[in-house]
């Protein structure tokens, strides 16, 4: 029962969280071959860093860790159902796959909604809750910056 002890893991991290003083109560755990390669807790008010969460912090550790941005092969585990930012993250990391214990519904109704910011994601650019203004007079600046990344023979591919 491998799956229990790491998300017993993440339990424990985000109960460490909330009594440190360090943030919202999540943690997250990353299992590669039954070894934790990252971990964290929800960092976000004693930081001010609003990307604090703890799924971003245990996927920069795991990255650093292995050395590498594609977490292929791991499974995360963390205690509440992860926000649009962490799910970006997890998406951009390629974990193989998301562990959790309590649901979106679970944490509205402890008063941490982010029902909210799904719904925003899926208006399109100009209806989001906060205005998107394209700026097409620096396109071609822009689009030079990619080429030259795109046309680089060092570039990496995400």
């Amino acid at each position: 029962m491998g799956e229990h002890r790491f998300m017993k893991r993440a339990i424990e991290l985000s109960r460490e969280g909330v009594c440190g003083g360090h943030g919202f109560p999540f943690g997250t755990v990353i299992v590669k071959n039954d070894e934790i390669i990252g971990e964290g807790f929800n960092q976000v008010p004693s930081t001010n860093d609003p990307t604090a969460h703890a799924e971003v912090i245990a996927i920069r550790k795991a990255g650093a860790r292995l050395e590498t941005f594609d977490l292929s092969g791991c499974d995360l585990y963390v205690n509440g159902v992860p926000c649009c930012m962490c799910l970006g993250a997890i998406l951009w990391s390629r974990v193989s796959r998301v562990f959790y214990a309590l649901d979106m519904q679970a944490c509205v109704d402890i008063g941490l909604p982010h029902e909210h910011l799904f719904k925003d994601f899926s208006r399109p650019l100009g209806e989001r809750s906060i205005p998107f203004v394209a700026m097409p007079e620096l396109n071609h600046e822009a689009r030079a910056v990619y080429e030259l990344w795109a046309n680089s023979p060092d570039t990496i591919k995400p």
